[in-house]
């Protein structure tokens, strides 16, 4: 018997002996990464020759900015960035022996950058999911430097990254950086966790009975899906301990994002909805989180850089070194896309002739909904990818189209990712919220469906877009995801795409010129053209459709050449106040790490900085934020009721009412000292004639009664005479002088009190289906002056507005850029919600008001029609959720 370990004869004859690793010459680094893509292996897969805007920008980055911390490349989609990005990363990791860490927002991203570095003769290895599971041997691998480490944000942004000795960072995909980046520091807690509710215990009589019970009770006639309210950040610091003992009760995912925020619940700020509670700096402190700060550069790689700050205010830094794209590339693009807009379609030449079944024969299966014209456009593809902001969406579009479960296949961050989808010969890719990180290049799909527009990500968006009214600051980020969304199956220059929009929303924001006039000239071509295409008959747009998916001798003879005339046409502009939005994020960064930090003065300070510096008419509603953030900063800092800070505090909060006026977010978080629930005066006014009521005409239960139950049935059917009849009933129910104004052209009703006007054009009647016409919206523009002129004044009260009444959501792209921003749209359903509340509101009233006086009365009248949110401010700000022109 041999001993252990011996190596026998018949061994030695299998196989060679091992030799001795012996340590062989370093490689030589290249001179710079445009020189290091001519050394690099050559192998079948792998990219033959650079682009000319890829050299220019890898020639820019090694003479200007080889050194610069903090590097932002500007590469739309299609333009080859991930190439970039490789290049660099090898350069940096051969040349100057650097640990190089490539960051994607999702695993499946992730993949396809191994996939195309392995494709280049880049060595990289990919280290995604729980650190658990990572290959030891590849690991090492990035540890030695011998490979570049594949990831996601989430390994970089976390409690405790095991990538947190990177020495260089790039991130890819930048510009979606926003969620992946503050969800580090974001904690969720969801409606069905019992920790929803213990937070409403928690901050106690900081919110008011009212709306705690409109957040927690069952869905119904009384529940706002939409409602997000802040809340008031004094009350958080208050009850900071209490807050605490709750989130410590989280259990799996949210418990690990509350460590994170822990130490610092009082710098956060708390947004709520009937959904959960959301809880984040507006900010992400990503200063104090080593893994990102350790490096010595961080290369950031993004579809579009922007003007308005987002780069900064995602990740949390300032400070860039912006390499733009080349100018060339914006008039050449990737691919080629025919927009299909089947709502602006008109009725089909002829009408399909509806199938009757012979007597006797199942109709099992017919009262199925009809997809109508959506259906036959996505129809004339096997195979077709469905956009949408959320889940349910999705989903609904699914079933409206009929796929079956076995076509059906999800863009989740799995294992497999989008790949089964590909290899497929027919099926519908459904991608909620996937607006990067998917490449549906050559033939892997040619029809998608871009339905909704992808706003509001989380509640932080969604307070600032239904709450502030802060759009501006949210529309470089929307446009984005728009401008990304659609390049998902035209990812290089040879690949065409038939991209159908659907959705109001995402129809009037491309309606707008200003926000055509941002998007590459490209791309505003092909969405001018689309818009302008999609007005003919249905039968006839499904034809225009198919030439464009076969790309056939029409589509080349008749499409492409009005294409190029729009391009050489189009010149691209900026949206206004993008660059005081950009000039701000410096400051707003900075305010924000001193918060963090709870270094309240030079907080409150900086958010004075930011307040004074937003000057622009349009951005007044972020103002008033900033001035309602100093002001509670500067309370945190006082030491007394008579402190400089606290006399700050105070004047900031009075400048902050100042700046939102015409939305009631600032009341409800920290209304002024003293203030009274109706201490607007419209407010006040309609208080006052509503106790004139109460005690006057509709004294009387039975003539209440009789008059209410009308107005409730007037305004739940369509005829318009009837209708109109009841939106004056609701009018002086609101406390308003309520009336139809006379003449020709004139409103359905006007509301009228002293510093506010409303007028109202019901179109009832009209039908779900079909667009709000030109006519309609220009009549509509006009009604407050001739309001104005009937009642032989100058013009009406600022801050007046006009409501169009309609189940039609989809409007004129023609009309949406020249409605007035004073008129919005609104449905047949919330005016019955806003009737509703009303009843009830006076129905409470009345058991209150019996032998009491006006005086006295007065505040309570006040406070009960506040909790119903029927002061005419709140209804105001119920009714204006929805402008035409989407400002």
């Amino acid at each position: 018997m041999r001993e252990t370990g011996a190596v026998t004869t018949n061994d030695a004859e299998r196989r060679p002996r091992p030799r001795f690793r012996r340590r062989t010459e370093p490689v030589v680094g290249a001179v710079d990464p445009e020189a290091l893509f001519g050394e690099l292996p050559r192998t079948p897969r792998g990219v033959g020759a650079l682009w000319s805007h890829q050299a220019d920008q890898l020639r820019t980055y090694a003479e200007d900015h080889r050194d610069s911390p903090d590097v932002a490349l500007e590469l739309p989609t299609g333009s080859g960035k991930t190439l970039v990005g490789l290049l660099i990363s090898e350069w940096r990791r051969r040349t100057l022996g650097q640990r190089v860490v490539y960051a994607c927002p999702t695993k499946q991203l992730a993949r396809q950058v191994l996939q195309k570095a392995n494709a280049q003769g880049i060595p990289a290895v990919i280290l995604i999911g729980s650190h658990r599971t990572w290959d030891q041997a590849e690991l090492a691998r990035y540890t030695r430097g011998d490979a570049i480490a594949v990831t996601t944000y989430s390994a970089i942004f976390n409690i405790n990254s095991y990538l947190g000795d990177a020495q260089t960072l790039v991130f890819d995909d930048a510009h979606a950086a926003e969620g992946f980046v503050a969800e580090a520091w974001g904690l969720s807690v969801d409606r069905e966790l019992d920790q929803y509710e213990q937070l409403f215990d928690a901050l106690g009589d900081s919110v008011e009975p009212s709306f705690v019970a409109r957040m927690v009770a069952p869905a119904g006639p009384a529940a706002d899906a939409g409602e997000v309210r802040l809340i008031p950040i004094g009350a958080v610091m208050r009850h900071a301990a209490e807050i605490d003992r709750v989130l410590a009760g989280l259990k799996d995912n949210p418990s690990y994002r509350f460590r994170m925020l822990r130490a610092n619940l009082s710098s956060c700020l708390f947004y709520v909805s009937r959904r959960e509670f959301y809880i984040r700096p507006m900010i992400p402190p990503t200063f104090e989180h080593e893994p990102f700060t350790g490096p010595v550069q961080r290369l950031y790689l993004s579809a579009t850089l922007g003007d308005a700050g987002e780069l900064e205010r995602a990740f949390g830094r300032t400070g860039f070194k912006r390499v733009p794209v080349p100018p060339a590339w914006d008039r050449t693009g990737s691919g080629r896309r025919f927009f299909v807009f089947p709502e602006l379609a008109a009725p089909p030449t002829e009408a399909p002739p509806k199938e009757t079944p012979p007597a006797g024969e199942d109709t099992e299966g017919a009262d199925e909904p009809d997809a109508g014209l959506l259906g036959d456009l996505l129809d004339l593809a096997k195979k077709r990818l469905v956009l949408t902001p959320d889940n349910d969406s999705a989903t609904r579009i699914a079933d409206l189209l009929g796929v079956p479960d076995e076509e059906r296949f999800t863009a989740k961050d799995s294992d497999t990712g989008i790949q089964p989808f590909i290899d497929a010969d027919t099926g519908t890719l459904l991608a909620p919220n996937r607006y990067d990180g998917m490449d549906l290049a050559d033939d892997a799909c040619h029809m998608m469906l871009m339905s909704g527009l992808p706003t509001a990500s989380h509640l932080q968006d969604r307070f600032l877009e239904t709450k502030l009214r802060a759009t501006e600051v949210l529309d470089e980020r929307i446009r984005t995801r728009v401008l990304q969304g659609a390049g998902r199956c035209t990812r290089g220059p040879k690949d065409w795409a038939v991209v159908v929009v659907t959705g109001e929303d995402i129809l009037r924001f491309l309606s707008r010129a200003e926000v055509r006039k941002s998007l590459p000239v490209e791309l505003q071509a092909e969405i001018t053209f689309g818009l302008e295409q999609s007005q003919a008959a249905a039968d006839d747009l499904l034809y225009l459709a198919e030439s464009a998916l076969n790309q056939d001798e029409i589509w080349r003879e008749d499409a492409e050449p009005e294409l190029a005339k729009l391009r050489r046409e189009a010149t691209r502009a900026p949206q206004p106040n993008v660059k005081e939005l950009g000039e701000s994020a410096v400051r707003e960064v900075r305010a924000w790490t001193y918060a963090w930090q709870q270094d309240w003065e030079p907080a409150a300070r900086t958010a004075v900085e930011v307040f004074e510096n937003l000057r622009a008419p349009g951005l007044r509603p972020y103002r008033a934020l900033w001035a309602y953030l100093g002001s509670a900063w500067s309370a945190l800092a006082s030491t007394n009721d008579t402190s400089p800070a606290a006399l700050r505090s105070a004047d900031l909060l009075r400048k902050a009412h100042g700046a939102s006026v015409g939305t009631t977010w600032l009341k409800e978080v920290q209304p002024l000292p003293s203030a009274t629930y109706d201490s607007d005066p419209t407010d006040e006014e309609s208080v006052e004639r509503v106790i004139a009521l109460l005690q006057g005409r509709l004294s009387s239960p039975v003539k209440f009664e009789r008059e209410s139950s009308n107005m409730l049935a007037d305004l739940n059917q369509r005829e318009a005479s009837r209708y109109e009849q009841g939106l004056v009933a609701l009018g002086e129910l609101l406390g308003a002088e309520s009336f139809k104004p006379p003449g020709k052209g004139r409103a359905d009703a006007a509301w009228v009190w002293s510093p506010l006007w409303m007028t109202i054009e019901a179109k009832s009647e009209q039908e779900s289906e079909g667009m709000l016409s030109m006519d309609y919206v220009r009549q509509t523009n006009s009604q407050l002056d001739s309001l104005a002129g009937d009642r032989e004044v100058e013009a009406p009260p600022e801050g007046s507005v006009s409501v169009v009444v309609t189940p039609r959501s989809v409007v004129d792209p023609d009309a949406v850029p020249m409605a007035a921003p004073h008129v919005y749209l609104a449905t047949p359903k919330l005016i019955m919600d806003i009737a509703h509340d009303t009843v009830r509101a006076w129905k409470e009233l009345r058991g209150m008001a019996k032998g009491v006086s006006g005086e006295i009365l007065h505040p309570d009248v006040a406070r009960v029609r506040w909790e119903h949110r029927v002061l005419p401010t709140q209804v105001r700000e119920r009714l204006c959720r929805d402008s035409i022109r989407g400002i």
